[in-house]
């Protein structure tokens, strides 16, 4: 069996993965991104496009083509759905909100990185050699059997998500202990009265932590996130039966069904960067900007990367210079879990004045007291530390102006 031998390998062709396979295509290296789909393929998410995520692809991979966008390319801000209100809360953005199929976007990426692109190749296992790593993986083959392949590089950058294989096998025990997130994401055609220019969040006991609703053309696109498996089917029922009595969704027909499940890692201050020339960008990482993970993972990537060049041209081990090259980007997903930063350094503004100049007094308070809650809902946050650990974070930044992290 031949063994094909190169600089680097990226596995996992998301947004961390393709960023990294430029920037290290750019700075001289033979680079493989190996993906365990055929691209384009399907990923869990939005598709909300943050002004940090558009200005990264339009100065590394330029403009992006019209076949990426939804049938409505660009949304005009956020809708907020509270229990005491009415009517739907909405919130502009200061800027239009790209609006993207993640299929075809991280394809774009991909393609665009200048990386050999091995799709369809599946990780199993990475073995750490004297000088650099053999990578062992499967290939799919079209009469539904597999072949073993073989890589061989001096660096290796896992950008294969929330549930990293790679990481796994070089750092089995890294994401011990950890909560875990579960996602369930359902797509109708259905008709439902909302607002299809804005992105919904519903802040109504009962329904989880993060449930949400959007519309792309005629679908509806229901989701929830819950931190048991068991939890997050109950939240989504709930949600779906909530929808149906307060907010007119009727005549729904299932299209599809996602789910995702992954571990929680920057909401208790952990990061898994790596060790030796073996790096971990993106979710693979635990890097997240409040609900938002694909500028994280793009300016996650691209620092891997430098930091493997850099360390290729002093002879030093990368991981080193990566924990120095990432901190601004830990801070920053710190900063989207701070309620006292978050509106300062989010990846998505919302026009402040705009949003209140529409809210009354009685609307705040209501808003304020829907809040307390939502938050006091049985979503297991508590029984994670993670309520305890954003406390922490926020009184020790407001007192020595940085967080209690040692990466």
């Amino acid at each position: 069996m031949a063994v094909k031998s190169c600089d680097a390998i990226v596995i996992g062709a998301g947004p961390a993965g393709a960023a990294a396979s430029r920037r290290l295509v750019e700075g001289g290296m033979n680079t493989l991104l190996v993906e365990k789909y055929k691209l384009p393929r399907r990923k869990m998410c939005s598709g909300l496009l943050s002004r940090w995520s558009v200005d990264f692809v339009h100065r590394h991979f330029g403009p992006m083509p019209e076949t990426v966008y939804t049938e409505t390319p660009f949304l005009k801000g956020f809708g907020f759905n509270f229990p005491s209100l009415r009517e739907t809360a909405l919130a502009p953005t200061k800027s239009p909100l790209p609006y993207v199929r993640r299929d075809r976007f991280d394809c774009f990426l991909a393609q665009g990185s200048g990386a050999e692109i091995k799709d369809g190749v599946r990780l199993t296992g990475i073995e750490e050699e004297k000088d650099g790593f053999k990578i062992l993986c499967q290939r799919s083959r079209k009469d539904g059997k597999t072949t073993r392949v073989t890589f061989r590089s001096r660096y290796v950058v896992a950008a294969d998500g929330m549930n990293s294989r790679a990481v796994g096998c070089v750092l089995p025990d890294s994401r011990r202990g950890m909560p875990v997130t579960t996602g369930i994401q359902k797509f109708y055609r259905a008709e439902i009265d909302l607002d299809p220019d804005y992105f919904h969040l519903v802040f109504h006991p009962h329904v989880g932590f993060f449930p949400w609703v959007n519309m792309k053309g005629e679908r509806v696109v229901v989701g929830v996130s819950g931190l048991e498996h068991r939890k997050a089917i109950r939240y989504y029922d709930n949600f779906v039966a909530l929808l149906e009595e307060k907010f007119g969704l009727k005549n729904k027909e299932l299209l599809r069904e996602e789910a995702m499940a992954g571990y929680m890692m920057a909401y208790l201050n952990h990061f898994v960067l790596g060790k030796g020339n073996f790096l971990a960008a993106g979710d693979a990482a635990g890097f997240i900007h409040g609900a938002e993970g694909i500028s994280a993972a793009l300016v996650s990537g691209d620092l891997a990367a430098q930091s493997i060049l850099q360390a290729d041209d002093l002879d030093s081990k990368a991981v080193g210079l990566y924990r120095r090259n990432v901190q601004g980007e830990v801070d920053r997903c710190l900063d989207n879990l701070n309620p006292l930063r978050m509106s300062k350094n989010a990846p998505m503004i919302v026009d402040g004045k705009a949003f209140r100049a529409k809210l009354s007094l009685k609307s705040v308070r209501l808003i304020y007291e829907d809040l307390k809650a939502f938050a006091a809902q049985d979503i297991g946050v508590k029984e994670t530390g993670m309520g305890r650990v954003a406390k922490q974070n926020m009184i020790h930044h407001l007192l020595h102006r940085r967080y209690p992290v040692e990466l």
